[in-house]
């Protein structure tokens, strides 16, 4: 079953996709997008997940109705063993702290349980986050191969999530916009 890892772009986005919702102002097209994507997690065909930086943010907005509902549909990734190793290797590539923590609870974040290591997707609306992906992807690539080729099981098995917009999500799961 596919896995999703929401930024907080993301998780912004649907929060006032949800707040326009309950008052009945029609929601812009990245917002029905992250919506949709929402659904998918109700409906319980993909499990979708946000950081702890990002929960602890939306934690002192709790008295939000829609932050609620947000939170509701979402589950908080913990950090894997070698989740700060790989953040510091991600940050020699030109990607911010944060985005750098954001792949690496994409590759090496666990549920609270323990049970999942990294997600299928990570989504964001960043399109500069995107485009560093997409230009050191290669190389990355090939350096976490390197890294988890010397781990015990299961980290040894970890791979490096996609990085796409809401958009190119549900198209990749069958949900065209």
């Amino acid at each position: 079953m596919p896995s999703l890892l929401l930024d907080k772009n993301v998780a912004r986005k649907a929060i006032t996709a949800l707040a326009k919702a309950r008052v009945g102002v029609r929601p812009t097209v990245p917002e029905e997008e992250v919506l949709r994507v929402l659904a998918l997690g109700s409906g319980g065909q993909v499990p979708l997940f946000i950081t702890p930086e990002t929960a602890n943010i939306l934690s002192r907005r709790e008295r939000i109705l829609a932050v609620r509902l947000f939170l509701d549909q979402v589950t908080v990734m913990q950090r894997g063993r070698y989740f700060q190793r790989w953040a510091r290797r991600l940050g020699e590539h030109g990607f911010t702290p944060e985005d750098a923590k954001v792949l690496s609870y994409g590759t090496f974040g666990l549920t609270p349980s323990g049970s999942v290591i990294g997600v299928s997707f990570v989504a964001t609306f960043d399109q500069s986050f995107i485009n560093n992906y997409r230009m050191h992807l290669d190389h990355l690539q090939r350096r976490l191969k390197a890294m988890v080729s010397q781990l015990p099981l299961p980290y040894r098995n970890v791979l490096l999530p996609p990085l796409v917009q809401p958009e190119e999500l549900l198209r990749q799961v069958g949900w065209e916009v």
